[in-house]
């Protein structure tokens, strides 16, 4: 039988929640910038509309969060009318 490590703390449910979370701030925050480099390297958006862009950014996220609209309905009009499937 194998011992158990001491320092082993099981992780609750709100742990779990709490970190996956995190994950997903961090992941927002990883598209949110390479989406602005692109943006401002490639495509040649100012500082003003990068700041538009912002705004309408969280306008949408505001949109999603009082339940507006779905992700999965963002993703249909993208695939639908844009041939983007993400």
């Amino acid at each position: 039988m194998s011992k158990l490590n001491p320092r082993r703390i099981p992780a609750t449910m709100a742990d779990v929640e709490k970190a996956k979370k995190a994950a997903q701030i961090e992941a927002v925050g990883y598209a949110m910038t390479i989406f602005f480099t692109i943006l401002f390297d490639k495509h040649g958006a100012t500082k003003d509309e990068l700041s538009v862009f912002w705004d309408e950014v969280n306008e949408l996220s505001e949109a999603i969060a009082e339940g507006y609209v779905s992700i999965s309905d963002l993703k249909n009009v993208l695939n639908r009318e844009y041939d983007i499937k993400i």
